[in-house]
């Protein structure tokens, strides 16, 4: 297993953010972004910013430039480190272009199994991002951001399965405070993953914006989470969340939060614990 010095960027972030006579006032936060049709969360700890996910791009709005950017600054955040792509699917890419224009220092990393991806490899140069300048993350990493321990695990896949198969799982902790989140990974994907770790969190944002492709009873169990968060858009013409998931997660007890109907889901760490802000 391979290392990732997240501390020391969320440290070099941090000096360098006195030095230029700011300092970060706000408590750790993860926030869940309301980019409608898509994905979009932010860590923000130890003055350090992790994105998963950048919002969806079609030929009428980028998610990036109206909406992700703008809330980022209206939170006062200066400086994305790092941009995590869970995998490269429109509406979980689409608005990298306009954050690194934005913040030009940020990094981005992927799945190493999306390396020779078409989509992905376009987007980069649409971008004016080299392939040789991305973090193409193994199968498994682990570093920290801030007092938060974190844990990347990235499902192998071949060339012509499904990119969602390939979907990052990321797991995020602090004593209690901890999150998980896994793209728009399958079932099976899920299933393969159960084992691996131990991934019970407070906090799970439910697979693939609530399809009933997603979020097995197995993994809701896997993960026992306090909170599930649905990224979806309102009225999406694909019925996103399912009742069946939503019926799921009831039933287990789960409290179910909706980008579409919540708007921007954040939460502050209180007592080495999420909380809802």
């Amino acid at each position: 297993m391979s290392s990732l010095k997240w501390c020391v960027v969320a440290a070099c972030c941090l000096v360098a953010g006195v030095c230029a006579g700011w300092f970060w006032p706000d408590p750790t936060r993860l926030v869940f972004l309301n980019v409608g049709q898509g994905d979009c969360a932010m860590i923000h700890a130890g003055g350090a910013t992790i994105l998963i996910d950048s919002g969806p791009r079609d030929a009428h709005s980028d998610a990036g430039e109206r909406i992700v950017v703008p809330k980022l600054r209206a939170m006062g955040i200066t400086g994305v480190d790092l941009i995590l792509l869970s995998h490269p699917d429109m509406d979980h890419i689409g608005g990298t272009g306009a954050i690194v224009h934005a913040f030009p220092d940020a990094k981005i990393a992927v799945s190493t199994y999306f390396r020779h991806n078409h989509q992905l490899l376009e987007q980069l140069a649409k971008w004016g991002r080299r392939a040789d300048g991305v973090m193409w993350l193994g199968d498994q990493l682990e570093g920290s951001i801030g007092e938060f321990r974190l844990r990347i695990d990235c499902p192998a896949i071949v060339e012509d399965e499904e990119t969602n198969d390939g979907s990052m799982f990321v797991r995020i902790e602090s004593g209690k405070a901890s999150a998980v989140f896994s793209g728009d990974a399958p079932v099976k994907a899920e299933d393969a993953m159960e084992s691996v770790t131990d991934w019970h969190s407070e906090i799970m944002k439910a697979g693939h914006h609530g399809s009933r492709s997603a979020t097995s009873e197995g993994w809701i169990e896997a993960v026992r989470p306090d909170y599930a968060i649905l990224s979806c858009g309102r009225n999406n013409r694909y019925g996103h969340p399912n009742k069946e998931v939503v019926d799921r997660l009831t039933a287990d007890g789960v409290h179910i939060l909706r980008t579409d109907r919540d708007g921007d889901i954040a939460f502050v760490v209180q007592d080495g614990k999420f909380v809802r802000e």
